[in-house]
């Protein structure tokens, strides 16, 4: 069996082939990031190509495993307390809560991107078994904000359902005494 170690005969390559090979390897990776890396890591999409290929909604994956679709940051803007970040897939729906006690108030002001989006802002009892809940807004908007005072605690939120073509991004602002619940 040959030893390759102390083959003498292999070519060296030579300074200008290390070169191009080095810079073909940063141009290959540069695209990549451009193109795969920052829209799925980090949802900054400046070609566009990643929400045509559905990257940009693998980016709010971050620390919440269990749901690939939201993101949360807890850091003052402005008034509002609490700012989340929520896709809704194309043709489907999702609810984002809060839990509040009786009598709590929430703020909030919502954006998209664009799209309008069904909402429905309503509240469930604390160990309700029934399927009760009490619808406060509801509509077809693409930007809405107000707030309520809760009439008895439990989970309050939104449910978000997407009829258009496209992913729709939203942009939750909130302001008040509760506890996040995220994704129900």
């Amino acid at each position: 069996m040959a030893n390759f170690m102390n083959d003498t005969n292999l070519p060296t390559p030579s300074v200008k082939s290390l070169v191009f090979a080095s810079g073909l390897a940063i141009l290959l990776a540069t695209i990549l990031l451009i193109t795969a890396v920052l829209p799925a890591e980090y949802g900054i999409d400046p070609t566009g190509l990643g929400k045509k290929l559905g990257l940009t909604q693998l980016s709010s994956a971050g620390e919440d495993i269990v749901d690939p679709v939201i993101t949360s940051c807890k850091e003052q803007l402005g008034q509002w307390t609490d700012s989340t970040t929520i896709v809704v897939p194309v043709h489907s729906g999702l609810e984002y809560k809060f839990d509040l006690l009786k009598e709590a108030k929430l703020e909030y002001a919502w954006k998209t991107d664009g799209a309008k989006i069904y909402f429905d802002l309503h509240g469930e009892p604390h160990g309700d078994n029934t399927g009760f809940f009490k619808s406060f807004k509801l509509g077809s908007e693409n930007q809405f904000n107000g707030s309520i005072t809760t009439e008895f605690a439990g989970p309050h939120g939104w449910y978000f359902e997407n009829k258009t073509q496209a992913p729709v991004t939203i942009i939750l602002n909130t302001k008040g005494t509760y506890q996040v619940l995220g994704l129900m």
